[in-house]
């Protein structure tokens, strides 16, 4: 199970689905890191596609330039799909994948140059509005 395993989702760690009583919620650090002082760059990418790992790749470029010029934190996830974990191929794992996790995981930049991007809500992912549940 990862940190970003959906409630419901099914991995090898959980055979039953992930359960918040007994698993808890998924994490979503990406958002609680850009609440921090001293980010200054937070971003969360994808590699389902060659168009997202030139964007994913971008962004990895950018955070060491920001760490090198010492402007601050920067934090950059990735979000991937794990098609042996998922038991399915690759396609159809990444087709689950922008199905299922990008509408709980928005792709894009949250906080550039030390400021909160405008249309991203924080908020909008903290514990008390769970992520979709898995059927």
């Amino acid at each position: 199970m990862a940190p970003t395993t959906l409630i419901g989702m099914k991995s090898a760690t959980t055979p039953y689905g992930r359960r918040v009583d007994l698993n808890g919620y998924p994490l979503r650090i990406t958002e609680l890191i850009s609440t921090l002082p001293g980010t200054y760059y937070v971003t969360r990418q994808s590699v389902q596609n060659p168009a997202a790992v030139r964007k994913a790749k971008a962004a990895i470029r950018k955070a060491f330039e920001n760490q090198k010029l010492k402007k601050g934190l920067s934090f950059v996830e990735i979000l991937s799909n794990c098609n042996s974990g998922w038991k399915m191929t690759p396609v159809q794992a990444n087709k689950w994948m922008e199905d299922n996790m990008m509408p709980n995981y928005p792709i894009g930049d949250i906080k550039v140059d030390g400021k909160l991007v405008e249309n991203v809500d924080v908020n909008r992912l903290a514990v008390d509005h769970p992520l979709t549940v898995m059927q």
